[in-house]
């Protein structure tokens, strides 16, 4: 009886023990993280799945604090990788909690994670997010590099001011003959801009609320804090511009996420939770390089063909008319400068490239479908778009892999009816007098489900420097951050749309061989490699500037000649769910195996062996 009793005991005692430590290592989303609270998320994930798990730190940022990623399959061997990372910017806190939300189903799932590997940043800008979980909020990006903005002898001495004690980082507005605002007849919390076109005259500057700390005649100018990591990565750098740093990788932070990128070559997929969204959008073009288009050499394996000169110099428009008379456009894509700028290889590209365009717009158009279904509207304010120097273009443009970004929240649109009966609701990308119609989705959003909480009356202050002010405004994150209490329904609604992306990876295999004996000991042998998967390999960006590495063909064998191909061919392009055929002449001996490698840094080695003459 006291032995069943002990045993009891016991068996209760390991029960409450394992309770105890699935309660601790339960990640909450009931409220937006600060950073020690991710580590703590992290290290709980980490030991949620601690024989599948790994947890990497790749910086530290000028702040003191670390950045961490968190490997989901560190068990997996030659396997295919997806590196999510979220809220480069440190202004979008949900974005930080959705890259935890996605770590946490991916460990309650093996579906996603046996045949592909995961790395997840929740928070590469830590020191950013200061702004947010301060007692006075203001949008921060950059991190705690010191960097003196106006170049006096000062550091970080003029940063925003709480005027009037609420707690938000807001504006100012004073009148001022030489302003170019004015305020909105239709709604006086709005300040628009002047339309000289319709004899307006502006009547107001607006200000960030502060003061003129270094008595320099600027307010704000020199903040806390220097560099934007989510803009401080390679791809159109602004070296010239405020916040982003000297050189592309300049901050900790991006230069570990760079290094960690690239020592790990199985990366075949990115995703970016922040403030753009190519999955509801494909990555936009129209961006003009900064090539000279009056003069331009022609690559001599292209002027032969168009019946050019490669050591003279040509104008754009000129090689676009030689092209077109001497190289018809295929079907479905005119030949226009862009297209020649990419067959030449003129330059840097800077617009997505037609091929990936079209795998874009088809994931665009089967998520909304997506959402639908789940009656999940999409109708709210567009996601900002993508930003030079980010890291979802850097990943598309360098590292030549798919990169898809998703923007978790912006305020939804008012009813279609209330917007057709407000003047003020127009086209979203008409500007207007009376404001945008992005700050008016913003009003209406605040009026409606905030319930006015996220506007500051515009109340009167004498400034001791401008005199007579009203300090007031759309408050800080109102646009980008939503009550925690939706943190849950957001991921869940909208996460499982990347997990389903996860399933569209390139997929090559060996499929067949055929073998045709054409005497004397010389064959003919023919390879099939298919991609299983729905997406290509690489991407048309990533041929284009040979990233990712190549899929190699390797064949061997004893007494082996090779009188047409190569004993190492790189397969090249291959669609998704195509086939491509690769063919060699070879001599060797009747009945002999020859072992054929398909090799890989991301889909690994796969050997087959392939039997001549029997």
């Amino acid at each position: 009886m006291i032995k069943k009793l002990s045993g009891c005991l016991l068996m209760l005692s390991i029960l409450s023990i394992t309770a105890n430590i699935q309660a601790q290592s339960r990640v909450s989303f009931d409220h937006y993280k600060n950073n020690a609270e991710v580590q703590k998320a992290l290290n709980d994930l980490q030991a949620k799945g601690a024989s599948r798990t790994a947890l990497h730190k790749i910086a530290e940022s000028p702040g003191g604090e670390p950045v961490f990623v968190l490997e989901i399959g560190k068990e997996l061997k030659n396997v295919p990788a997806i590196f999510v990372g979220a809220n480069f910017e440190g202004k979008t806190p949900i974005s930080t909690e959705g890259a935890l939300y996605l770590a946490n189903m991916l460990l309650d799932s093996a579906k996603y994670t046996g045949k592909v590997k995961w790395f997840i940043l929740p928070l590469p800008n830590p020191d950013a997010t200061v702004g947010y979980f301060s007692k006075v909020k203001y949008e921060r990006t950059v991190n705690g590099s010191e960097v003196n903005d106006d170049k006096d002898d000062l550091m970080n001495e003029d940063g925003p001011d709480d005027l009037n004690g609420d707690g938000f980082i807001t504006s100012m507005r004073v009148e001022d003959p030489e302003g170019t605002y004015l305020i909105s007849e239709k709604d006086p919390r709005l300040m628009v801009r002047a339309d000289a076109s319709k004899g307006e005259r502006g009547k107001y500057k607006l200000y960030p609320e502060g003061l003129d700390n270094d008595g320099d005649g600027e307010i704000n100018e020199d903040g806390p804090g220097g560099i934007n990591v989510g803009i401080n990565f390679p791809h159109l750098f602004k070296s010239n511009a405020k916040d982003t740093g000297l050189w592309p990788g300049e901050a900790p932070e991006t230069y570990g996420v760079m290094k960690f990128v690239f020592s790990h070559p199985e990366i075949s997929m990115v995703y970016t939770l922040g403030t753009s969204d190519f999955c509801i959008a494909p990555p936009r073009g129209g961006r003009k390089g900064g090539m000279n288009m009056e003069s331009l050499k022609i690559p001599a394996r292209f002027a032969a063909r168009i019946g050019a000169d490669p050591e003279k110099t040509y104008p754009m428009n000129e090689i676009v008319e030689m092209f077109k008379a001497n190289m018809p456009s295929r079907a479905g894509r005119e030949i226009n400068a862009e297209t020649v700028t990419d067959m030449l290889g003129l330059g840097a590209s800077v617009n997505p490239l037609e091929e990936d365009l079209k795998f874009y717009t088809d994931f665009s158009d089967k998520y909304k479908s997506f959402l639908k279904a789940k009656g999940f509207s999409t109708d709210r304010m567009a996601a900002d778009p993508d930003k030079d120097g980010s890291f979802e273009l850097w990943a598309y443009y360098h590292l030549g892999v798919p990169s898809f970004s998703m923007n978790l929240f912006t305020p939804p649109k008012p009813p279609t009816e209330q917007r057709t009966r407000e003047s003020g609701f127009r086209d979203p990308t008409a500007k207007t007098a009376e404001g945008d119609d992005k700050e008016k989705t913003i009003l209406a959003y605040i009026d409606k489900k905030l319930h006015g909480t996220g506007f500051v009356k515009w109340q009167p202050f004498n400034h001791p420097t401008l005199g007579k002010v009203e300090i007031g405004g759309i408050a800080p994150f109102v646009t980008s951050t939503p009550p925690a209490l939706q943190i849950d329904s957001l991921c869940k609604m909208q996460l499982p749309w990347l997990l389903n992306l996860s399933k569209k990876l390139p997929d090559l295999q060996l499929m067949q061989e055929k073998v045709t004996d054409l005497g004397a000991g010389v064959y003919k042998l023919e390879l099939f490699i298919e991609n299983k998967g729905v997406l290509p390999y690489p991407t048309a960006m990533g041929s284009r500037n040979k990233q990712p590495a190549p899929v190699m063909v390797i064949i061997e064998g004893e007494s082996l000649q090779f009188l047409e191909g190569y004993k190492r061919t790189s397969l090249g392009d291959v669609g998704g769910n195509q086939v491509k055929k690769l063919t060699w002449t070879i001599k060797t001996d009747k009945n002999s195996i020859l072992k054929v490698h398909l090799e890989s840094p991301i889909f690994g080695s796969t050997v087959k062996q392939i039997k001549i003459g029997g």
